[in-house]
């Protein structure tokens, strides 16, 4: 298997990855829309009294609604089916390359079950999102952001500088996530090999129990430390989105008080760092899960160290010749 998680991904949902990307980079287009559409309704047709503009407005308002919540269902069912595939694609190999005489894994039962239900899963779920996810979300974070750069750059620019703290604290936060969540990982395949053992030599069940005793504190114990530092993670980012409004509203307020700028610019940006904050959020999720999804890569990929992945295949097909 390739040393590199996403040179994997490629091989094997290429095609399908190129077709995500340009239905994300329509949907993230249609971002700015809605924001711009909301600026003209308050400006134009509610301050001016015009019913009929307003109406189209709304009218249009409901159609881009519409446009990209459909774009979205098929970008996620699109994806659902990638992920199945790679998922059916990888318990296929997992299996055959563990099944060898040669292999490390033929006597590990219990690890070889971890690997085909959980890693799987995980790294499975990872493939559909490790191109058209990250670029969704960049690209609906960067179009808001822009856009609210030009309506007014000054409230824009002090908003936008909360979150750089984020760029600093969550790379290290994250390295200990991994760290602790290869050894749980470990663990569990551990303790799947005991209880495998343990049904196979009842003479020596108390050893077994012991063992098994001391794996389940262990992963009791990464398990917390995971936890402490993902939520940490977690209160630290909510912290720093709670305060944009607060800054919107005062630099705002004070614009708006010398005369400087327009209330209905207030409610557009209000709105629009939702729209930034939502997928900045999801984009440094994303960066940690892209983190755990290439520990968990790694370890299949150490466990089927001869087993090779062709390029750009037809993965039911695939599925069917083995």
């Amino acid at each position: 298997m390739p040393k590199s998680l996403f040179v994997f991904i490629w091989r094997v949902s290429g095609r399908k990855q190129i077709f995500l990307c340009l239905l994300t980079i329509v949907v993230s287009m249609l971002t700015t829309v809605p924001l711009e559409l909301q600026r003209r309704i308050v400006d134009d047709a509610i301050h001016n009294g015009t019913i009929n503009y307003l109406l189209l407005l709304s009218a249009i308002y409901l159609l881009v609604l519409l446009l990209q919540g459909g774009l979205k269902y098929m970008l996620n069912v699109f994806r659902g089916r990638m992920v199945e595939d790679v998922a059916k694609l990888l318990r296929q190999l997992i299996f055959d390359g563990t099944q060898k005489p040669e292999s490390a894994h033929t006597n590990h039962k219990g690890a070889v079950v971890s690997m085909v239900a959980a890693e799987t899963e995980d790294l499975a779920g990872f493939v559909g999102d490790s191109i058209s996810f990250p670029l969704l979300q960049a690209g609906t974070a960067f179009s808001a952001l822009g856009y609210l750069v030009w309506v007014e750059p000054r409230i824009a620019i002090f908003a936008a500088i909360l979150y750089m703290p984020q760029l600093l604290v969550v790379p290290l936060g994250q390295r200990r996530i991994n760290r602790w969540g290869n050894i749980h990982a470990r663990l569990l395949r551990k303790m799947g090999d005991t209880i495998v053992g343990s049904d196979l030599d009842r003479k020596g069940r108390p050893k077994f129990q012991r063992r098994f005793r001391r794996l389940v504190q262990g992963a009791f114990r990464t398990r917390l430390g995971i936890y402490r530092v993902k939520f940490f993670l977690t209160f630290f980012g909510n912290f720093l989105d709670a305060l944009a409004p607060l800054i919107v509203l005062s630099v705002g307020g004070w614009l708006v008080i010398k005369g400087e700028v327009e209330v209905s610019t207030l409610v557009v940006f209000i709105t629009g760092f939702q729209k930034v904050a939502d997928p900045w959020d999801q984009l440094l999720t994303f960066y940690r899960t892209a983190s755990n999804a290439s520990v968990k890569y790694h370890l299949i990929a150490d466990a089927l160290p001869g087993m090779k992945i062709p390029k750009q295949p037809w993965l039911r097909a695939t599925i069917e010749r083995r």
